[in-house]
């Protein structure tokens, strides 16, 4: 399974993929419409883009990984700020979303 078999700059990558998709998705959220479907499957992207985020950065502190701590913790942060935003963003009732998501 080559899937299991990572190397640090390919788990990286990945994680940096995930960001740049969060971003581009929630941004042309901002062009369409109000519609219900676009909102949800937008959230659901973004969930799913943090979670997968997250187990990538979860897999990079393994010991056999070199990766200089300091960049660890700094991809970590940044996943754990896209998920909390993400939360803010659609699921925090000031926000206005809600009704969408849940009506």
């Amino acid at each position: 399974m080559k899937i299991f078999n990572l190397s640090s700059k390919q788990i990286i990558m990945g994680i940096c993929v995930n960001y740049g998709l969060f971003i581009l998705a929630f941004f042309t959220l901002g062009f369409m419409s109000n519609n219900k479907s676009v909102v949800i499957i937008n959230f659901v992207l973004d969930m799913v883009l943090c979670a997968v985020s997250l187990i990538l950065n979860i897999r990079l502190f393994s010991t056999k990984y070199k990766t200089p701590i300091v960049g660890k913790i700094g991809l970590l942060f940044t996943t754990l700020c896209f998920a909390a935003f993400t939360y803010f963003a659609f699921l925090m009732p000031e926000n206005g979303l809600p009704p969408v998501l849940f009506s």
